[in-house]
């Protein structure tokens, strides 16, 4: 049940935010960035999704029978959907140019954090490698350097 309130209030945020108030006014480098955040976001979302076959569920907990995605983007950040909704949140922030959009994303962003502590809490308890892959591999952006062992 927590699972799909914590879903509601995230595709809340998300119309809420693509329906915030816009100032209209903006530089072109905001413009030429909010692009290509929009865009890098829609790669992530879109390795994500293609990633997660058939575990893919809007919901923190698991598909029954679905094993635990380590693979792919998975291999170097553990919630790239999120990671994706973080980017494209901060895209239409400086897109619109509102206060409401800014108090929005802040929202939908902590919203995921805790999500993705739920769902790492959830996939700890289903899955025994979950902890070690948990340990590893950083929630939301990709190490630059490999860890050594």
């Amino acid at each position: 049940m927590r699972g799909k309130v914590l879903v509601g209030f995230q595709f809340l945020l998300l119309g809420l935010l693509f329906f915030s108030n816009s100032s209209g006014a903006r530089e072109l480098w905001q413009s030429l960035v909010s692009i290509l955040m929009l865009l890098l976001a829609i790669f992530i979302l879109v390795r994500g999704f293609r990633d997660l076959g058939d575990a893919l569920t809007p919901l923190p907990e698991s598909k029954s029978g679905a094993s635990l995605v380590t693979t792919g983007i998975y291999s170097s950040i553990r919630h790239p959907i999120y990671s994706s909704l973080f980017m494209l949140s901060g895209s239409v922030s400086l897109w619109k140019q509102s206060l409401s959009s800014v108090m929005i994303s802040v929202c939908l962003v902590a919203l995921l954090i805790y999500k993705a502590k739920y769902e790492d809490n959830l996939l700890k308890s289903k899955f025994p490698e979950a902890e070690k892959y948990q340990s590893s591999i950083p929630p939301f952006i990709p190490r630059l350097r490999k860890r050594s062992k």
